[in-house]
């Protein structure tokens, strides 16, 4: 799991490598390219942990997820 107060970022180089393999060379409008288990739970940035998801489905992910490491912090 990643530390407190160290965030992990995504490498450019797997987004690229992503979009490439899967036949995009850009995120199509009204999506987003997002992590399936967060950085901050302890995923990882790889390809297989990487799927395009719809923006809204996007903010109601991300939404649940800082309710969930809020409940942690508790």
């Amino acid at each position: 799991m990643a530390k407190r107060g160290r965030r992990q970022k995504r490498k450019l180089s797997t987004k690229q490598r992503w979009l490439k393999r899967h036949g995009y060379e850009k995120v199509p409008k009204g999506y987003v390219l997002d992590h399936k288990i967060p950085l901050s739970e302890g995923g990882t940035d790889t390809l297989r942990n990487l799927h395009l998801i719809k923006k809204s489905t996007h903010k109601k992910k991300t939404r649940k997820e800082a309710k969930r490491r809020a409940r942690k912090r508790q």
